[in-house]
């Protein structure tokens, strides 16, 4: 009976995590195909609180028809910074391989630091700060300028974090004694 409990239990998680996510995708879909301009003005004219100004970039006209998805992405892709592209110029006379090197040396350092704090501040064993420290690097990391430009490397260092954090979760799970069925 119990057996039976955590499997309705589960499928009925399952069933309202999938509904929840797809709500909020559909939400968020909803949200970016509205015309800017008209949001905008009726955030303004009803004094809400948060408008959409803080999205709108130098030198972009928002006619009637751009939608709220066309203005962020304008905003969020402009390559404008100039510490973005210096440092682009740098990275484009080094090779890949150099690169590849310094960006993982970058990331280790990340974790070399989350890995002495934790063991001089906290009383955690080695392989829980490693593990932790594998996955707070990676996130560290992934908002920081690096020498790869692209966000694969990014996404390689999240999932080696995440895949050793699972790992560890898992063989925790496994280990300890659980009811007899």
């Amino acid at each position: 009976m119990i057996v039976r409990a955590k499997i309705i239990w589960a499928v009925a998680s399952v069933i309202c995590l999938v509904t929840l996510s797809g709500i909020l995708y559909m939400g968020f879909r909803k949200i970016l195909s509205l015309p800017f301009r008209q949001t905008n003005d009726l955030l303004h004219k009803n004094d809400f609180p948060l408008t959409l100004d803080f999205l709108i970039p130098a030198g972009f006209y928002i006619d009637e028809k751009v939608t709220v998805k066309e203005v962020l992405d304008h905003r969020l892709h402009k390559p404008g910074q100039k510490a973005h592209l210096f440092l682009l110029k740098i990275a484009e006379g080094i090779p890949l391989k150099y690169r590849i090197t310094a960006t993982t040396v970058f990331f280790l350092f990340w974790t070399l630091l989350f890995l002495v704090f934790f063991r001089i501040f906290t009383w955690m064993r080695y392989s829980t700060a490693l593990t932790l420290s594998f996955l707070l690097g990676a996130g560290v990391y992934f908002f920081m300028p690096d020498f790869v430009m692209g966000k694969i490397d990014d996404g390689v260092f999240l999932a080696w974090g995440l895949t050793l954090f699972s790992l560890r979760w898992w063989k925790k799970r496994k280990s300890q004694p659980g009811p007899k069925r």
